[in-house]
């Protein structure tokens, strides 16, 4: 299901274009290569595509609010490649990761590259709202680094709170999502709450999408997730699929059991179902936030972006 795809896909070439407007590769191979190796993996665009909406549903144009919403995703791309060195992680979007392809010493070379890169981008934005939007930015690029560290603790962790978790994903995987949406609000030129609202609107579409990927972890597709099912298990994160079944199910050794027998134990537990509840749950409350807006096509489309992300499989 893709929601509005000849809309939806002229964002995302526009916001591919940006993304590729780059120096020349064959300047500096070993540092640009990477670069444009990441930036042309095919992705949903998830977060330009919520900065661009944002934007257009508080009555800006694409062309102020692109190259923020570039900015947003290069951001989000850093993050990536930091993350799946952190984590080991063989591949991205079914290619391999960075430290794989070329080696760590480039990944990390890569991922500070799209860092800078992504502040360039955010600093041709409308000249009025830089100010605001780069403290923004900067706040949310050191919480994400906070969420990341704190899933990197936990790990030695038995176990943890429901509460730490909501804090670690909050940190690393909404914060993200709510930047784009208040950002491209802002931008776009709208009210004080209507750009809160949107902001509030994004966290809520973060948290769901985040105990979304929780669960996809372990029943996904390998091939349709583009990465190693059950990566999170092996390596003992703590998320909210793990946190459920070690308070119902203490003795049950999930790191060392195979993929079907977890997807039985959480079935016949009921935690498939709690987490699916949960995760409907932020989106319904996103909505809430969303309603609030003067309702127009744009924040039709939103709903229904929400939507597609609620059922997605991968």
């Amino acid at each position: 299901m893709n929601p509005h795809p000849a809309l939806f896909d002229q964002i995302r070439a526009r916001v591919e274009r940006e993304m590729l407007d780059l120096p020349d590769p064959d300047r500096i191979p070993l540092f640009y290569e990477p670069i444009y190796f990441i930036n042309r993996l095919k992705g949903k665009k998830i977060r330009p595509l919520l900065t661009v909406l944002s934007g257009l549903a508080v009555g800006g144009t694409i062309e102020r609010v692109l190259k923020p919403a570039t900015a947003i995703e290069l951001l989000h791309n850093f993050s990536l490649v930091h993350d799946d060195i952190m984590d080991n992680d063989d591949t991205r979007r079914g290619q391999p990761t960075v430290h794989v392809k070329w080696d760590l010493g480039t990944a990390i070379l890569a991922g500070d590259g799209l860092l800078g890169l992504a502040y360039r981008k955010l600093l041709q934005s409308p000249g009025e709202f830089i100010e605001r939007i780069a403290k923004l930015f900067t706040d949310a690029m050191l919480e994400i680094c906070e969420g990341q560290a704190l899933d990197k603790t936990y790990e030695s962790a038995a176990t943890i709170s429901e509460d730490k978790y909501l804090e670690m994903i909050g940190k690393k995987t909404a914060c993200l999502i709510s930047l784009a949406c208040e950002i491209g609000a802002i931008v776009g030129g709208g009210e004080e709450k209507d750009i809160q609202n949107l902001a509030s609107f994004g966290y809520k579409i973060g948290m769901g999408f985040q105990i979304q990927d929780d669960l996809l972890d372990i029943f996904a597709d390998e091939q349709t997730l583009g990465k190693r099912v059950g990566s999170d298990m092996a390596m003992n994160k703590k998320t909210i699929v793990s946190i459920r079944l070690k308070a119902i199910a203490p003795e049950f050794d999930f790191r060392n059991a195979g993929m079907k027998e977890l997807r039985e134990i959480l079935h016949e537990e009921g935690i498939v179902t709690q987490i699916q509840l949960m995760a409907e749950k932020y989106f319904s409350e996103a909505e809430t936030y969303l309603s609030r807006l003067n309702q127009n096509n744009y924040t039709g489309y939103l709903k229904d972006l929400a939507v597609y992300l609620l059922k997605r499989d991968k």
